[in-house]
């Protein structure tokens, strides 16, 4: 005789424990929210004393903005980071495609808005896993390793099925990533931009010091970014046409660094490998909804970007703080899961994901033209901004979210 699996009715149910997803229920349990956690693999796990571990680190990083970082902390979880693993970012330089091994053509001091750092990079493990260890301190119910194989939300609920529990909630949050299983099941259509690149990201150690200086070149149809990281190490993401990174793809470890070396003008002197290469294709994903009544899009389920600016996961984060905010005005008699309601909370979302899609998409097209006269546009913008102080610290305080 077959027995119905558990029903489990909370305020929240959110489907992947990534960052976002992770973040989110952490942000909604402090608002008083029961929160259901539910995500198809197991919770992440790192071996014993793996901070102290100096010759293992993630290839996978990010670049934090000061606002993020703020709201982090304000949460409890960037006290769970050790300080060991964090990196800040006083200072960005920039080539252009006429400037690859000269002087930058713009320098962004953190100095020059009167800023202390502009943001700081981490391992997405140390952030993973500074979000596992405050999400122990909540009273958050987590269900891992239980891949969903049903969701309804007609009704005034929305009704997950896992292997072994029901679930129903006034309001389920897709976090799922850049491949929606909860986009996919409330058939939302997604706009798909190919950039036609695939991103390289592994580590090197440096053989001169980094100053806490992230540096970009761009390139035609290509950037390459070294991104400073603790002992001297910086992280590289190279994006490059398909066809190309194939190419760096296949060469060892020591030749593909050598590659780096050259492009960079040696500006980091010998760069000796530190980690494994990972290869993402860059695609820009944006839901047709990310809103549907008792459901809503978060992160990469609800808009993808192109990594150049390093701001996908601070839109994810700034997804969870506008939910949060408008929850937290929300009068007690609107349940969570009104459409209107969910549909307004994407659309304060709209211009800051829009104004990340036009810069990424700019960028890349402006610098991936032939004709020099584009390209000459383009040196010529940035010398204006580098010659202009009210221009850095606009771009900078954009940059920073400050």
């Amino acid at each position: 005789m077959a027995v119905n699996p558990p029903l489990i009715k909370t305020d929240v149910v959110i489907v992947g424990a990534g960052l976002v997803g992770l973040t989110a229920a952490i942000a909604l349990s402090r608002l008083g929210k029961k929160v259901v956690l539910t995500d198809a693999k197991p919770a992440q796990s790192l071996v014993e004393n793996w901070v102290d571990d100096v010759n293992h680190w993630d290839s996978r990083i990010y670049a934090l903005t000061n606002q993020t970082v703020d709201w982090l902390r304000s949460l409890g979880i960037w006290a769970h980071m050790p300080a060991s693993r964090i990196n800040p970012i006083s200072a960005m330089h920039l080539w252009s495609p006429t400037h690859s091994h000269a002087m930058p053509s713009l320098c962004l001091d953190a100095g020059d808005a009167h800023l202390t750092e502009m943001g700081f990079i981490v391992e997405s493990q140390a952030l993973m896993d500074a979000c596992w260890q405050m999400l122990k301190e909540s009273e958050v119910t987590v269900i891992t390793d239980a891949p969903a194989h049903a969701l309804q939300y007609s009704g005034h609920v929305a009704r997950l099925s896992l292997p072994q529990h029901e679930i129903e909630a006034a309001l389920l949050i897709g976090a799922d990533g850049g491949r929606s299983w909860v986009r996919r099941q409330c058939g939302v259509n997604v706009h798909k931009v190919d950039f036609a690149q695939t991103a390289l990201v592994t580590n090197y150690r440096a053989e001169r010091p980094h100053g806490d200086i992230a540096r970009q070149w761009f390139g035609a149809h290509e950037t390459l970014a070294l991104l400073p990281m603790p002992r001297q190490q910086v992280s590289l993401v190279w994006a490059l046409p398909h066809a190309d990174a194939a190419q760096k793809q296949a060469l060892s470890a020591e030749a593909l660094a050598a590659e780096v070396e050259a492009r960079s003008g040696k500006a980091l002197g010998t760069l000796t490998p530190n980690g494994e290469i990972l290869a993402f294709p860059l695609v820009q994903n944006t839901a047709d909804s990310m809103a549907l009544p008792h459901v809503l899009l978060l992160g990469d389920a609800a808009h993808q970007v192109h990594p150049m600016a390093g701001q996908g996961v601070n839109l994810g984060f700034q997804d969870v703080q506008a939910l949060c905010q408008h929850i937290a005005q929300l009068p007690a008699v609107r349940p969570l899961g009104d459409a209107n309601f969910l549909r307004h909370v994407m659309r304060t979302r709209q211009m800051d994901i829009l104004k990340m899609h036009a810069l990424t998409r700019g960028l890349d097209g402006l610098f991936a033209r032939p004709q020099a006269a584009w390209t000459h546009a383009a040196l010529l913008g940035l010398r204006a901004v580098e010659n202009s102080a009210m221009l850095k610290r606009f771009l900078i305080r954009t940059a920073t979210q400050n």
